[in-house]
């Protein structure tokens, strides 16, 4: 018997907390996005994530920051903001 597909986004895991805390401050933080929009590279590498994660912010990548356990609106969110300022 196979497990049903999950339909709603489950708890922050542990080792995602690094990234969500990132994609909340973007939300939250204009001078923040500011800062990402004028040099993206530098502000990712303070933030101190991983490759793949750095990798998955830096090209916006919704589906590879869900999949690193982001959660689904800050991904989305981060986008949308960043595209907007």
């Amino acid at each position: 018997m196979t497990a049903a597909p999950t339909l709603h986004y489950d708890y922050i895991r542990p080792d995602a907390l690094r990234i969500n805390r990132f994609l909340f401050r973007m939300r939250a933080e204009v001078d923040l996005r500011k800062r990402y929009l004028q040099d993206p590279k530098t502000v990712v590498a303070e933030m101190g994530l991983s490759e793949a994660e750095q990798k998955a912010v830096l090209g916006r990548d919704v589906p590879g920051l869900v999949a690193l356990g982001a959660h689904p609106l800050l991904a989305i969110l981060l986008r949308i903001f960043a595209d907007m300022d």
